[in-house]
């Protein structure tokens, strides 16, 4: 399109210029012959002066235009350069299409504008004296200027666009210009007086051009060392492998003259990332798989350069490429290739081929350093999220949920924190394994991000505890309204494979300003309500100082709990079983008792849950069963045949190792497995009765008796209680103690009795306070019993007293 509006325009400038100066009278013609025979020459040996990716030809054609002009009509002159420019441009360069269409209409639009020039600066009719001499200079020059800045549109518009920021160098023929043009004055002087002077212009001419091209080749030689030195700099500037890469690929189509570049490196899993530049497209990066295995350039990956000139072969979409390799470390190797060179240069050659291997020699160590610096990148961009991100979740930690909160403190805006707690979640871990309890954490923290949207920002603390954002919350109305959504969208089950769980949380709330002022104390405050509300079951619960009371008291009860364990301070008490048949005393229940020496007796009600929940109770337990053992291998020393019940704890049964403590434990005490009888909740085992039963199992193959405690407050299964291994049933003490007065507890004690007779299993009655309840137990065939109408619990060396001085007798005390 471009090559038609300069012919259009040569058209009419030619028109224009005829109209205005006439058809000149008579000129004294240099033989068109001669024009038409120098024109082709001089255009068909060109100069070519490289400038980045474009080529702008230097000719010695100024010396037949300043001939033309000073004795030719111009539409004569028009006609003979473009005979002559076709000749050389198609016949002597090669020169095809578009290209072949371009720099003729560029020749048009160079002689038009010469002769308009000439015609407007000498008049109609130049003479040859010193004033014309200077404006047909000044017209080769700005002809010239014309050409090169069409050029340069031309590598605007097809390749690059910033080739205009290079339009300075593709000027620096111009002082060639000014030679060939005063070579041509002088000729038309000398041609005046002799035309036989042709002959000497021809060598003078020919040892121009010669000399011209030698100085223009070892220009470029420099240049290209230049061109080197500037790209190993460049390199050194660039810290990234993309950048890096982009100035390879840049440099590469540059100095090779190639119309295409492409870098092949390894990527991460196997992969290969392939870098390329073509044309005027963008830099372009991709991902693959594979590689192409019969791809011309697979033998670079092995190490060996690859050279295909045109014509040598047939290659798929390309002309011609070279294809070296691009060593990275001891293990890998890149490719680097260019393909389809450009027209100023007739293929690639060795030439080619050493200069690319230079260009990948220095590419291969920035490539190298680039790498490793992405890889430290990325590892530093890693730890910093590790630092403000939880990895499991994907959301915020706690840190930078501090961060978060009081940068909205610092604001002025009003807050409100809510700190959660998954309950139960430590069941999910025992009984179904960590990969399912990680699972619940990530959908549970997708399903509150999800809920919350915008009006809010959720963090995870570690384990089950997460925690809320809510800027602009005044109001602890409101921020109930949140949490109450919240813990209602968490009691939607949440599918996770073939189950589905339910993540029943407690939320404790704190505002700021009201309840504090800064992230530390806010969060403090929202995990007093947290505590509160999953202690007394509400579910949400919004701070106030009467919580804050016994959190200190917790806390430090924790602590001092954790030091009478390990000091072995917490006394273990035993109540007597009594044998409803017999009246012999059978067994004890074993219990642990605390003394705080400040705050006195703490009952089991508190101190136990304050171990489960601090992870204290197996410590406990270990302890308990250790003692107990010991104190049975005393009574059975002293001749009483008796068992000891221990009770354990509802994570117990997830504990593996739990059945190998045991038999130690048997061991060193020196006491048969019969006599250690487990006590175990309802609710403990039908956690994970598939889990349990495996527990179960080995206990009993060690000759353990296993009992279910507190039965009929849980929500067992028959069947299932049918299948497991246990030998003991005890009734709850809530349905024993009022069998004498109410004929509904007797009911279900008679039931109970019962079921635990027809399913094999010794029944045992706790909270037996008198003896119309004891009479009562017997006549319903309750196996044993156990309460303080026997014995209160008592410490190791007054209950082996009390069984020394005890008399056998059914229904005494």
């Amino acid at each position: 399109m471009l090559s038609l509006w300069l012919g259009i325009a040569t058209v009419a400038a030619h028109a224009v210029r005829i109209r205005t100066f006439g058809l000149p009278a008579d000129p004294d013609p240099v033989p068109l012959a001669i024009l038409l025979v120098a024109f082709a020459l001089t255009e068909g040996f060109a100069i070519h002066v490289r400038v980045r990716r474009g080529g702008h030809a230097m000719s010695l054609s100024e010396i037949p235009m300043v001939l033309g002009l000073l004795s030719v009509d111009p539409t004569l002159l028009l006609c003979a350069r473009l005979i002559g420019g076709v000749a050389g441009l198609a016949l002597l360069r090669g020169q095809r299409g578009i290209k072949l269409g371009f720099n003729i209409a560029l020749l048009g639009v160079q002689t038009t504008a010469s002769a308009v020039l000439l015609g407007m600066l000498a008049g109609p009719h130049p003479s040859n004296g010193p004033k014309q001499w200077l404006y047909v200079l000044i017209v080769m020059l700005i002809s010239d200027v014309i050409a090169a800045v069409l050029v340069t549109a031309v590598i605007a518009l097809h390749d690059d666009p910033s080739e205009w920021r290079r339009l300075p160098s593709a000027l620096q023929g111009l002082p060639l210009v000014a030679v060939t043009t005063s070579i041509g004055l002088i000729s038309a002087l000398a041609i005046e007086r002799d035309t036989r002077a042709i002959a000497l212009l021809a060598i003078v001419a020919a040892v121009t051009y010669s000399a011209y091209r030698a100085f223009v080749r070892q220009s470029q030689g420099h240049q290209q060392v230049e061109e080197l030195y500037a790209f190993t700099r460049a390199l050194d500037g660039s810290l990234d492998t993309r950048g890096v890469a982009r100035i390879v690929l840049e440099q590469a189509r540059d100095q090779l003259r190639a119309e295409r570049a492409e870098l092949i490196i390894p990527g991460a899993d196997g992969t290969h990332v392939r870098l390329r530049m073509h044309g005027r497209s963008a830099f372009e990066i991709n991902t693959a798989a594979a590689l192409p295995e019969t791809a011309w350039w697979q033998p670079a990956r092995a190490g060996e350069p690859v050279l295909v000139a045109k014509g040598t072969r047939v290659i798929g979409s390309i002309a011609d490429g070279i294809a070296v390799p691009v060593p990275l470390n001891d293990h890998e190797t890149g490719v680097l290739l260019v393909a389809d060179s450009l027209p100023d240069i007739p293929t690639f050659g060795e030439q080619h081929v050493r200069l690319f291997q230079a260009l990948a020699n220095h590419a291969s160590l920035s490539l190298t350093k680039a790498r490793l610096l992405d890889d430290l990148r990325r590892e530093v961009a890693q730890n910093e999220r590790l630092a403000t991100y939880d990895p499991l979740t994907g959301l915020i930690n706690r840190q930078r949920f501090q961060a978060l909160t009081d940068r909205h403190r610092a604001a002025g805006t009003p807050v409100a924190v809510l700190l959660m707690d998954l309950d139960r979640f430590k069941d999910v871990n025992d009984a179904l394994g960590h990969d399912v309890g990680d699972q619940l954490l990530r959908l549970v923290g997708e399903r509150l991000q999800e809920r919350l949207g915008d009006r809010g920002t959720v963090a995870r603390f570690g384990g089950d505890e997460f925690a809320v954002l809510l800027p602009g919350i005044q109001t602890g109305e409101s921020a109930v309204a949140v949490g109450d959504d919240l813990g209602a969208v968490m009691e939607q089950p949440i599918p996770i494979g073939h189950l589905r769980l339910n993540a029943r949380v407690s939320i404790g709330i704190a505002l700021a300003p009201e309840h504090g002022h800064d992230a530390n104390s806010l969060i403090q405050r929202a995990d007093v309500a947290m505590y509160v509300a999953k202690n007394s079951h509400t579910g949400v619960r919004v701070y106030t100082s009467d919580d804050d009371r016994n959190s200190p008291r917790r806390l430090a009860m924790v602590a001092d709990l954790r030091e009478a364990i390990q000091r072995r301070d917490l006394v273990v008490v035993f109540q007597p079983k009594l044998s409803t048949a017999t009246g012999l005393v059978v067994g004890a229940e074993a219990l642990a008792r605390w003394h705080h020496p400040v705050h006195g007796f703490v009952p089991p009600d508190e101190f136990i849950p304050l171990a489960e929940h601090s992870g204290l109770i197996r410590p406990l337990t270990l302890h308990v069963l250790e003692v107990s053992l010991r104190r049975c291998a005393s009574w059975r020393r002293m001749g009483h045949d008796m068992h000891v019940a221990v009770n354990l704890s509802p994570n117990s049964l997830q504990e593996h190792d739990l059945p190998d403590i045991v038999e130690r434990l048997l061991g060193q005490a020196g006491v048969p497995a019969s006599a250690l009888t487990l006590e175990i909740t309802e609710s403990s085992i039908m956690a994970d009765p598939t889990g349990a039963l495996v527990i179960l199992d080995r206990l009993h193959a060690l000759g353990v008796k296993l009992a279910i405690d507190d039965f009929g407050t849980g929500y067992s299964s028959l069947g299932r209680l049918r299948e497991l291994p246990i030998h003991e049933m005890k009734i709850d003490r809530s349905f024993v103690q009022r069998i004498a007065v109410d004929h509904r507890d007797r009911a279900v004690v008679r039931s109970a009795v019962q079921l635990g007779h027809a399913l094999d299993l010794m029944v045992v009655a706790e909270g037996v306070e008198d003896e119309e309840t004891l009479l009562h137990l017997r006549r319903e065939g309750c196996n044993l019993v156990q309460g303080y109408y026997i014995s209160k619990p008592l410490p190791a060396d007054e209950f082996a007293d009390w069984l020394t001085a005890r008399v056998p007798q059914l229904g005494g005390a």
